[in-house]
């Protein structure tokens, strides 16, 4: 398997690290109550952030908004994973739980204040990609039976044909969903040049450290950037 990040990414979003951990065999079905503890105080933990006012005002989630526009694609209809998920956050109430890898992935999101989600990779039968869609890409929703077409120029996620996230960190489609199952994962995180590398080399030291401990896994990782934009494993 490999994954490429065409340049038209770059250009689009100056110097942005993309974070990738490769992992398999893991155990995703056993109940991890640290990573639950973890989950609660991240949650917990972004009650701060309500100092700026809103989610989309959090100087890590605002240039997400800024990115969007420039692109003319309205960061209000199509709101970034880590917007969507810190605004969820200052609403208070109890966390959401998903499954252990689902909360462990939005553990580092809340914590870090930057995107971050992954693919189970059993069912993708081409190399990963993160390039603007073109004609003849479909993607499945969540909530659908059957895949839709994509428009031209969305920066997605891609196997082959198949888009498995629609504007970039917007929505993630069934395709590659993390079940309980999941065993061979490709875990990513997308930290914008204005939040920072050394956010994103935070990041990947989580995510290192997060696999071999909670799902007995070591995994592959890589730092992604303009310089260096094609890994294989």
């Amino acid at each position: 398997m490999s994954f490429t990040i065409e340049p038209v990414i770059f250009e689009r979003f100056p110097g942005i690290c993309i974070v990738v951990a490769v992992a398999h065999g893991i155990d995703n079905q056993q109940e991890q109550p640290a990573i639950t503890a973890r989950w609660q105080e991240a949650w917990a933990n972004a009650a701060s952030a309500a100092r700026y006012g809103n989610a989309q005002s959090h100087p890590r989630v605002q240039p997400w908004r800024e990115r969007f526009q420039a692109m003319g694609v309205s960061g209000k209809q199509f709101p970034s994973s880590i917007e969507a998920l810190l605004r969820r956050a200052l609403k208070g109430g109890a966390p959401f739980s998903i499954n252990p890898l689902v909360d462990f992935y939005n553990t580092i999101s809340l914590r870090h204040l930057v995107p971050a989600g992954a693919f189970d990779l059993e069912p993708l039968r081409g190399p990963l990609e993160l390039r603007l869609s073109r004609a003849g890409d479909t993607f499945l929703s969540l909530d659908a039976d059957e895949p839709l077409d994509v428009p031209p120029g969305e920066v997605s996620y891609a196997s082959g044909s198949t888009i498995l996230t629609r504007h970039f960190v917007w929505r993630q489609a069934k395709t590659g969903l993390i079940e309980p199952t999941t065993r061979d994962i490709f875990l990513v995180s997308e930290v914008l040049g204005e939040v920072g590398r050394e956010v994103a080399e935070a990041v990947l030291a989580d995510f290192r450290s997060g696999v071999q401990e909670y799902f007995g896994a070591t995994p592959q990782t890589f730092l992604l950037d303009a310089r260096n934009h094609t890994v294989d494993w």
